[in-house]
């Protein structure tokens, strides 16, 4: 075999093997979503047979849950971040400093959620959870678009959301803060906030919307 023949042949073998690890990837991706659809559907029908008063937490939970069920009929569409403004930094849990391995994995996390929000559900570390909203937020004070309230908030949110809708994870990370936030009148890009709500949420759900806000 000729040289030139042995390093086309060993570059065909290379492609077939990234192509192989990217379908490993994929299929790890997936396991890990139905196991956790099905851990999901376990809770569920466990609360559903051992009902109980109502704790002030459990209070709170109903609460985000009128608000991810808004989320959850809302029009999937998109808000340019418009007319910029001043910008703050985004806020950080620092009470534990992640060390640089951390932030290196946490690289490859983002890149994933760029595309689709299913490894969120795999964080286990409510800090590496914090990090990851302060970072999408950091993203859009560059665009010129400020979130004020803490990320630490929007964890809390976000988790509501995906576990009352889990097809929201198939969804780029940035497009859930962003409903979230919206959702929250907390998105300000320069745009009337309830004009924003109503064209993500649509008439019905803004209302139902305002009236949780007024709550």
């Amino acid at each position: 075999m000729s040289y030139a023949a042995g390093l086309i042949v060993r570059q065909q073998q290379m492609k077939a093997m990234k192509q192989q690890q990217m379908q490993m990837e994929v299929m790890r991706e997936e396991q890990a979503y139905l196991q956790y659809q099905q851990a999901l559907l376990l809770q569920q029908q466990q609360q559903q047979q051992a009902p109980a008063p109502l704790t002030y937490q459990q209070k709170v939970d109903q609460r985000n849950q009128a608000l991810t069920q808004a989320i959850a009929g809302a029009q999937h569409s998109a808000v340019g971040a418009d007319n910029p403004t001043p910008q703050q930094p985004a806020a950080v849990d620092t009470a534990k400093p992640p060390d640089v391995q951390d932030v290196v994995d946490l690289a490859e996390v983002w890149k994933k959620l760029d595309k689709r929000s299913m490894v969120w559900t795999l964080l286990v570390d409510n800090q590496a959870k914090v990090l990851t909203v302060a970072e999408y937020i950091d993203r859009f004070h560059k665009k010129g678009v400020r979130i004020r309230k803490e990320p630490v908030s929007y964890v809390e949110t976000i988790d509501q959301m995906v576990t009352q809708n889990p097809d929201m994870l198939n969804r780029p990370f940035g497009e859930l803060l962003q409903m979230a936030a919206i959702i929250e009148y907390d998105f300000d890009n320069g745009m009337d906030k309830d004009l924003l709500a109503k064209h993500v949420l649509g008439q019905a759900g803004f209302e139902a919307n305002k009236k949780r806000l007024s709550q």
